[in-house]
């Protein structure tokens, strides 16, 4: 098996990273890998970011915003979390979330971490989650990857994830939400000593392998082209309807491609046409729209928080 740490704690970088290693290296081997992320949100490739994420507290909190080319759940990134990946070929381990996470599993264990697979795809302790898991199937090769929270921002992380928000419909992803704990409070070890041990417990060779300069410039041309770009991010969100009352207002919005399709704005039982029409075709981004509804903050916290 070969193993490829990245370069980078940039979130756009790493997923960029990530997805040219599964379409383009060491085709014919397994390959792991092992990666952290600034602070960051990432949503799953089916998700609609309005409604699972608190778009206000991610840009007044400068929280970059990827789309990750799997499916499952939003998920949150620091530098007190690390992220793992597997990239194989064997068709068997397609879906099969227990299989990929038991060598993880195996090795907590023997440190005396009560960790257990639970659910779908997550790694539990004591009924609260430190590990979520997702996958993609690109032609033959199968990617899996993973979190391990180990002294996560968890105030943060409740900051950028919405509970369930019934006032949005659509027909994407929904993630589940779980309450979550920090490896560090059933371990004395450092998070470096804990990388440290992954690796050498995981991978028996302790050979690292590195990517050429012509490979990090087309990950570099990747994240431009796909990872830093509103449209992916924002834009392929499932369309998707808003209908909520706050204060004095109601609010009826069709989303679609990351950009307000068509609106309604009631205000005290009365529509309220100027403002709706000036938000048609707006992307629909807070910073995009703060200025325009500084004097409505209802309508700003319902399409935004």
């Amino acid at each position: 098996m070969k193993t490829i740490l990245s370069i980078s704690t940039d979130p756009y970088f790493n997923l960029a990273w990530e997805e040219y290693i599964l379409k383009n290296i060491y085709k014919d081997e397994d390959i792991f890998l092992l990666w952290q992320n600034d602070t960051s949100i990432i949503v799953g490739r089916n998700q609609n970011v309005f409604e699972e994420v608190n778009l206000d507290f991610v840009v007044k909190n400068h929280i970059p915003l990827v789309r990750r080319i799997s499916g499952g759940g939003t998920v949150f990134h620091d530098l007190g979390n690390l992220n793992y990946s597997y990239i194989t070929s064997a068709k068997g381990k397609i879906n099969n979330y227990k299989l990929m996470t038991e060598d993880l599993i195996k090795a907590l264990n023997e440190l005396g971490i009560d960790a257990r697979f639970e659910g779908k795809s997550d790694i539990k302790i004591n009924g609260k989650k430190i590990s979520g898991n997702a996958q993609s199937v690109i032609g033959d090769r199968l990617l899996h990857h993973g979190t391990l929270l180990f002294n996560s921002n968890l105030e943060k992380l409740n900051g950028v994830i919405k509970q369930k928000d019934t006032s949005i419909e659509s027909i994407s992803v929904k993630s589940n939400r779980s309450t979550v704990t920090n490896l560090s409070e059933y371990t004395n070890m450092s998070i470096e000593e804990i990388k440290d041990y992954i690796l050498k417990r995981l991978v028996p060779s302790d050979q690292v392998h590195t990517l050429s300069d012509k490979d990090i410039k087309r990950i570099e041309d990747l994240k431009q082209e796909r990872y830093l770009t509103y449209q992916w991010n924002y834009g392929e969100s499932p369309k998707s309807t808003i209908d909520k009352n706050l204060g004095d207002y109601r609010v009826k919005a069709s989303i679609a491609y990351g950009t307000i399709e068509d609106i309604i704005v009631i205000h005290q039982g009365t529509l309220a046409l100027n403002i709706s029409s000036s938000l048609v075709g707006l992307k629909c981004y807070p910073t995009e729209l703060n200025q325009l509804l500084k004097k409505h903050p209802e309508i700003y916290q319902i399409l935004f928080e």
